[in-house]
């Protein structure tokens, strides 16, 4: 991403809703920022322990500082937010406990995702204003309502997942206490649940209690979220037959922990939403998922458009601290492309459950039209490119079966209107979900039967002229040794010569990737995939792919940088610890710091083209030829699978050219190291540089 970075004025008379973190404890005279219950190290941890970068080499490693988004000039390094900032009014919080106690049995609570059943306890605690005399307990699962609509054929149904509010556990306990300190069970053992099965009824000889305590293991698997307890309604009996768990009846309720959203609560995104600018990412890309920019939320009634308050606030926050921002335009509207505009699962959320369908009528264009003219005259100042739609070629996100045609039309609707009300930004073709795997393999007819039938390669050549950058979304928790992450570089390397062939002369982003270290790994299958890795590792290949974006001038973002709630598939840089209501604790994963010392390591590196051989070595290497004014840098390391230790292949480097120092900068700990160096014949002879599973960057100063 080559826009040249600014960090805009901010507004002294705009009050921001974000809070700058505090300083809240201090490690070996490393400060540590806490934001909300998030606490950050402001410097690079030590991740790995005392490694060398050279054979004999006894020099001292030195700690690179690291810089804030503002104070990054320029790196091509993004994430995706998991969600944005919103006000109440657009919070949408569906299955939260009280609807456990509502009385209605279309309503549902869901315990917060699990990656397998019986990880930790999930509890239910009800209490009562006064003692009953009580005699039975009731667990009802939800009412079936409305068919599903959406095409989930990108994330399908998992075999024997049951839907929300329909999850009761296998086994469960149910105790009851007069004190809340000594309890009695009245049930302990099989819920005896099936799929025809609607409630669980436990009758006991009736007896004082003000507490009511339900304990569940050997949770369901949920739909495209793995293991919870998730059900409508608990009814207390007392004596008289009447329910006295009900809130008019003054009964209250706590849970273990709650699937809030899959985009996170409100409380988060306004602690954790500055964490972007900590990182020293220049980029952020919103409105992929479910935002308050979307259409959908921007025009909730026919005529009258408005951005959220508070995701309006969260855009100035980025633009104010050096982040520039990818707005994806989209979705679809169910007020202009749905023929019944109301809502049949509103206790579900609209993304994925219930999409509307893409604007293709002409009326719904024009609508559409309205939107995108709303949005670029909004944010003609803060927003440098539009994206037009994202991940247009599966149903999830389109809102219907894929159609290159209706997507034409959506774009040639939108890129005049972009043009002319926001000439400085920039036109993306909607970011694909997947990319080109093989293709620096491919013959000449293999080329032309992938450019009639690939959806991304028509696009592109029907709107090569027309576009400012291409984007694509490659792995998602892809195993490294699979052929097309070994041949990823050389068929990105295609890919841009073929665009260029299609007369497109602008610029590549790879818009969304991830990989992820769950604990403990989720129970196959999993639409993302089921290879898992560790940790260290998944800083690893958070570093590779870093690195080698940059040296293939492509935007690259990592999906997504915070979370703890979305699928128990660790698609976030925090770690995922116990579940708790109403905040789960998030703190940084080591992919979160490798990612912050890389955004300051690659400042202002282009990828270049200078001669440099690697003699000895492992028998494979990544290897890619960087610069910035007065240094070139080379990037090295083995692909395919890392480990969470790695001592370095040796390996000896030469690099014809001038060179006064050469300097090896290791990401994981975040420190450089001078290297010891000859200077024969006009080249730098580096000899027994190590090689590691993770990038090295030697820098050569000139």
């Amino acid at each position: 991403m080559q826009i040249k970075k600014t960090t805009r004025q901010r507004q002294t008379n705009r009050l921001s809703p974000f809070d700058e973190p505090a300083t809240r404890a201090v490690c070996e005279g490393v400060p540590i920022r806490t934001y909300g219950y998030t606490h950050i190290l402001a410097g690079a941890p030590d991740l790995a322990d005392e490694t060398r970068l050279q054979v004999g080499n006894l020099r001292p490693f030195i700690k690179q500082p690291v810089k804030s988004s503002g104070e990054v000039v320029f790196n091509r390094l993004g994430g995706t937010s998991p969600r944005m900032p919103r006000t109440v009014a657009n919070d949408y919080l569906p299955l939260e406990c009280i609807h456990l106690i509502d009385g209605d049995p279309t309503t549902c609570w869901s315990s917060k995702s699990l990656p397998q059943p019986d990880v930790e306890p999930i509890w239910i605690r009800l209490d009562l204003p006064v003692e009953r005399d009580l005699c039975r307990i009731i667990l009802r699962k939800r009412v079936p309502g409305a068919a599903r609509s959406t095409d989930m054929s990108s994330m399908p149904l998992d075999t024997g997942a049951v839907e929300v509010g329909m999850a009761m556990p296998a086994e469960l306990t149910i105790r009851i206490s007069r004190d809340a300190r000594t309890w009695e069970t009245v049930f302990d053992g099989p819920s005896g649940d099936t799929p025809e099965k609607r409630d669980l009824i436990c009758e006991f000889a009736a007896r004082p209690a003000k507490q009511i305590w339900v304990i569940g293991r050997g949770l369901r698997r949920v739909e495209n979220w793995l293991y919870s307890f998730s059900i409508a309604e608990i009814e207390v009996l007392d004596t008289a037959g009447r329910n006295v768990a009900l809130a008019t009846r003054g009964a209250g309720v706590t849970v273990s922990s709650t699937q809030h959203s899959l985009g996170q609560t409100r409380e988060e995104h306004h602690w954790l939403w500055p964490l972007a600018t900590d990182l020293g990412i220049k980029w952020i890309r919103i409105g992929y998922h479910d935002d308050p920019v979307n259409w959908h939320w921007v025009e909730k009634e026919k005529g009258k458009l408005a951005v959220d308050a508070e995701a309006d606030a969260a855009i100035d926050y980025m633009v104010d601290h050096g982040v520039d921002i990818i707005l994806a335009l989209g979705f679809g509207n169910r007020l202009y492309s749905n023929p019944d505009p109301a809502r049949k699962l509103p206790q579900l959320w609209e993304w994925y459950y219930e999409n509307p369908q893409p604007p293709v009528t002409p009326a719904a264009l024009k609508a559409w039209a309205r939107y995108v003219r709303f949005m670029a005259r909004k944010y003609r100042d803060r927003i440098k490119v539009f994206e037009i739609w994202n991940e247009w070629n599966i149903g999830v996100y389109w809102g219907a079966q894929p159609s290159l045609e209706q997507y034409l039309a959506i774009a040639r609707v939108t890129i005049p209107i972009l043009r002319r009300e926001c000439p400085q930004a920039k036109v993306m073709l909607g970011s694909f979900a997947g990319y080109f795997p093989g293709m620096s393999t491919w013959s000449p007819e293999e080329l032309i039967q992938q450019e009639r039938d690939s959806l991304l390669l028509a696009a592109i050549r029907a709107l090569a002229p027309d576009v400012d950058i291409i984007g694509w979304h490659p792995f998602y928790q892809t195993d490294p040794d699979k052929p097309t992450v070994r041949s990823y570089t050389a068929d990105v390397r295609r890919f841009q010569n073929w665009c260029l062939s299609q007369g497109f002369r602008g610029e590549f982003c790879a818009s969304e990737w991830s990989y992820g270290a769950s604990y403990p790994e989720p129970t196959p299958p999993n639409w993302w995939g089921d290879y898992v890795c560790t940790e260290m590792v998944k800083a690893k290949y958070v570093a590779r792919l870093s690195v080698q974006h940059t040296a293939l001038a492509c935007g690259s973002f990592f999906c997504e940088t915070w979370g703890n709630s979305y699928y128990a598939m660790d698609l976030t840089l925090m770690r995922r610890t116990f579940t708790a209501d109403p905040i789960s604790p998030q703190q940084p994963q080591a992919a979160y710091y490798v990612l912050r010392n890389l955004a300051t390591a690659l400042e202002n590196l282009q990828p270049a083209v200078f001669d440099f051989q690697v003699e000895g070595g492992p028998a494979e290497l990544e290897q890619f030829a960087l610069e910035r004014p007065g240094e070139r840098v080379v990037a090295l390391w083995q692909p395919g699978r890392a480990a969470d230790t790695c001592n370095g292949v040796p390996a000896d480097l030469v690099v014809p050219g001038p060179c006064r120092q050469a300097i090896a900068y290791d990401p994981l700990n975040g420190v450089e190291q001078e290297l010891d160096m000859e200077f024969v014949h006009g080249s730098a002879h580096i000899r027994g540089v190590l090689i590691k599973d993770y990038p090295i960057l030697v820098r050569l100063l000139a």
